[in-house]
């Protein structure tokens, strides 16, 4: 059995043989970096195991772009890039390195080739896995405000809002105020329409909203899926959870045409309000839905039953 003072000696060994195998790294990469870059796949590696290090290597990230530059590395740099932020790869970090290498990718793509729409792309996977990181937020809000593109900014606004409570009032606000204009032939991606309804579990107003726009837009399936998954937040208070709830059942029951999916919800909102308007019409319309009318036709039984209260039974 190995004694304390044996074991604690090995660790050191250890450390400082890693130590030491970091420094000639560090070394060998100046030293490309200096002279001739021709091993960006070994670069980049290196730079990334010092993010998650905790060493950010600012300068060096910066002259590794330099030297592709100047030794017109730029294609095998991209390619390098490709790879260690592709999805797979990239989640073996924690977020907030994914959001540091994918930060690093966009500035290479935007300042040392000039591929501007490559750059939003890694800054938008950059609000993904960091929600509200203020850099990629600016530069893609500038971009974005430049284009004239409300649908993008929309959906900017809604991701980084719903992480960010600070933000989330004066966000929520521009979210709105964005969408309400947009007509029907510049609808907003169904995505987009998700991370509206997110905010919206903050921010109430935004139901009705988005709500409205997935129905100038005719998608209705979508607005019932939309109040549904917010239905599954326990945050939303109770008012809000009732108005949803009768939305889904509108829907479902109607424009969206689903009724197997409405009775589940016709039933819930009859065994707690017997006598609500809107579950009643959605159970007097699944009596025509041969696989549905007879759990609708039990549940307007029991509502009547119900609403008679006790003595009258």
């Amino acid at each position: 059995m190995t004694s304390r003072p044996a074991a604690l000696s090995i660790i050191g060994l250890m450390s400082a043989t890693a130590d030491k195998a970091r420094t000639l790294r560090l070394q060998r990469l100046k030293s490309m970096l200096e002279q001739r870059l021709d091993n960006c796949a070994a670069a980049l590696e290196f730079l990334i195991s010092e993010i998650v290090a905790k060493a950010p290597q600012v300068e060096l990230w910066e002259q590794l772009h330099g030297a592709a530059d100047r030794d017109q590395m730029e294609i095998e740099l991209a390619a390098a890039y490709a790879n260690v932020t592709s999805p797979r790869r990239l989640q073996q970090l924690d977020p907030a390195a994914q959001a540091a290498v994918l930060m690093h990718a966009a500035d290479f793509h935007q300042g040392v080739i000039g591929d501007a729409d490559g750059a939003q792309v890694f800054l938008e996977r950059v609000q993904l896995v960091a929600p509200g990181h203020m850099e990629s937020f600016k530069r893609l809000e500038r971009r974005f405000e430049s284009q004239g593109d409300q649908r993008s900014l929309v959906r900017l606004y809604a991701i980084a809002g719903a992480a960010d409570a600070k933000l989330g009032n004066e966000l929520a606000s521009k979210v709105l105020n964005k969408i309400v204009p947009l007509p029907a032939t510049q609808p907003l991606p169904d995505d987009a329409c998700k991370y509206v309804a997110a905010l919206a579990r903050k921010h109430h107003a935004l139901f009705d909203v988005i709500d409205a726009h997935c129905r100038k837009t005719k998608r209705f399936a979508l607005a019932a899926e939309l109040a549904e998954s917010s239905l599954a937040d326990e945050s939303v208070p109770a008012p809000v959870r009732l108005k949803l709830r009768r939305r889904v059942i509108e829907l479902y029951t109607g424009e969206a045409s689903a009724p197997a999916k409405a009775i589940g919800y016709v039933e819930a909102l009859l065994t707690d309000e017997p006598a609500d308007e809107v579950a009643r019409k959605g159970a007097e319309k699944l009596l025509g839905s041969r696989d549905v009318a007879p759990r609708a036709a039990a549940a307007l039984q029991a509502a009547r039953r119900n609403a008679r209260g006790p003595a009258a039974q």
